[in-house]
């Protein structure tokens, strides 16, 4: 079986050129981990929670993070909520092309990807992956883990 009977066809989509505050109302409303980018129909990246959080952190988190597997204690910073809406102020109007995790290769799903290699990924970057046709580049659509144990479940 493969995740073609589980994809969601029409997911909602980002453009390059969307806000980070349209990124981040809609992750909220549609209740998902990842929206993927789009243009002209085709997968260009993929902005999510992930992204989203990493642009609310102290710069020097993000600079001293680079490379450093191991940063896990943050206990040092004396940061406020005011602090980070300050921080969210000045990311909103970014567009989400400019922080993007480019392309598809994270992400090798196609229509006939099987449920555990969707599963796997799912599990291993820990969002919701795009599923791009092979030919064309296309976005087919997308799947969740929640998606694929939803299917296994019925079964």
């Amino acid at each position: 079986m493969s995740i073609s009977e589980i994809l969601r066809r029409e997911p909602v989509t980002l453009a390059p050129h969307d806000t980070v505050a349209r990124a981040a109302e809609l992750l909220v409303e549609e209740h998902v981990l990842a929206l993927p980018v789009v243009e002209e129909g085709k997968l260009v990246g993929v902005f999510g929670l992930h992204e989203l959080v990493e642009l609310l952190m102290p710069r020097a988190v993000r600079l001293m993070n680079q490379g450093l597997e191991g940063l896990t204690d943050l206990d040092f910073l004396a940061d406020t909520l005011e602090d980070v809406r300050q921080r969210m102020d000045h990311v909103c109007g970014t567009e989400v092309g400019e922080h993007l995790e480019r392309g598809s290769e994270r992400t090798p799903l196609d229509p006939a990807s099987s449920f555990t290699e969707a599963l796997f990924l799912g599990y291993r970057l820990r969002r919701d992956l795009p599923v791009v046709e092979k030919e064309t580049g296309r976005l087919a659509g997308m799947v969740s883990p929640w998606d694929v144990l939803e299917r296994i479940r019925r079964s």
